[in-house]
């Protein structure tokens, strides 16, 4: 009895290590597709809407920095939309800091144009989005910083909104960018 005891839990054993190595080829099989997609977005070329819906959500979150970097924020939006309330903590995290940043950078678009009304709304939402980060992991310090320079950033764009609009906003072309307080201003 112990022979066919034996035998038994050796082919127990020998069934259960071929479950598991088939579960890590396949998840080693996932992450070397994952990388070819991120390869692939990294080249410079988008990839398909079918190869995207089985897409794990780091190849998605990929996918939205591509989008944002090619300046199709509409599309960008969408994904980071979908992103920021799927995954775990840290990577939602991350999908809402990189959402800041788009706003942020759009909103500094804005106002290197001078185009203060449009930037002010950007700049909200960018602040929203790391304060959203900050809830989620209280020392996420880059979400921090970021967070602070939209702040400061803000009462300066109101200052000059509110002291007669855009029209007198491009006569203190660079004044927001000089008077940020906090900033040291030249050499001492």
């Amino acid at each position: 009895m112990s022979t066919s005891l034996n035998l038994k839990v050796a082919l127990s054993a020998l069934v259960i290590s071929l479950f598991v190595g088939t579960i890590q080829w396949l998840e080693l099989q996932r992450i070397g597709l994952a990388g070819e997609q991120v390869g692939t977005l990294l080249s410079g070329t988008d990839i398909s809407a079918e190869a995207l819906a089985r897409a794990p959500l780091e190849v998605r979150l990929a996918r939205a920095v591509f989008l944002a970097a090619r300046e199709r924020h509409d599309e960008a939006l969408d994904a980071y939309g979908y992103l920021v309330e799927q995954g775990g903590v840290q990577f939602r995290v991350t999908a809402l800091y990189d959402l800041g940043n788009l706003h942020l950078r759009r909103a500094l678009t804005h106002v290197e144009k001078n185009e203060i009304n449009r930037a002010l709304p950007l700049v909200e939402l960018a602040k929203d989005a790391y304060k959203k980060a900050l809830r989620l992991d209280p020392n996420h310090w880059d979400s921090k910083y970021n967070l602070e320079v939209a702040m400061r950033l803000l009462p300066e764009m109101d200052r000059i909104h509110r002291d007669g609009g855009e029209e007198e906003a491009e006569e203190e072309e660079g004044a927001l960018w000089t008077t940020v307080p906090g900033f040291p201003r030249g050499l001492p």
